[in-house]
């Protein structure tokens, strides 16, 4: 899903062009994996959004949690803290991984059936997906809910196809009640 801020965005590309001039991608999405990570903990986002906690306090725990990762990583981290957007950190590591998926060709999607797929469904979804997104890789993660009765609802990125017998049904339903046959 595209990030929901724009402000994310931005500081998604903006890394996103760090990384491809320094052949570091897979080192930047595994410090942003960390951002995320650091700001998603309840007890660490309220120690960086108190304003009784001095800067330099909040940026050697940045130091101390975010040691494994590239001072890049946590410069990026400081700058979060600094201009209060501790919040966009999931939305700028999502970005990131869509554009860095995008540059490599990769679509990542999300199936969901009633029963499990066999394996000739998961290469059919898999075909179909290739050919609606142009991608030469597809990241099929899969889910069962007996809900949707039979069909399938497919998500790539923003985008939802939903081919469900419930889906289906429910239309039925609103053109026979509203005398639309």
């Amino acid at each position: 899903m595209p990030p929901r801020d724009p402000a994310a965005k931005r500081y998604a590309d903006a890394v996103f062009g760090i990384a491809a001039d320094g052949g570091t991608a897979e080192r930047w999405a595994s410090d942003l994996d960390d951002v995320a990570a650091l700001f998603a903990n309840a007890d660490a986002a309220a120690f960086f959004a108190s304003t009784r906690v001095a800067q330099t306090d909040k940026e050697q725990v940045i130091e101390q949690a975010m040691s494994d990762a590239t001072a890049g990583g946590r410069n990026l981290a400081k700058l979060l803290v600094r201009k209060r957007r501790t919040r966009l950190a999931d939305q700028i590591r999502d970005a990131f991984r869509q554009r860095l998926n995008s540059e490599r060709r990769i679509a990542e999607a999300v199936v969901t059936t009633a029963v499990p797929l066999t394996d000739e469904g998961r290469a059919a979804v898999e075909a179909a997906v290739r050919r609606y997104t142009d991608a030469s890789t597809v990241e099929l993660s899969e889910t069962v809910d007996s809900a949707i009765l039979g069909g399938a609802v497919l998500r790539i990125g923003d985008r939802i196809i939903d081919g469900s017998v419930r889906t289906r049904l429910n239309s039925l339903r609103r053109s026979v009640a509203g005398g639309n046959l």
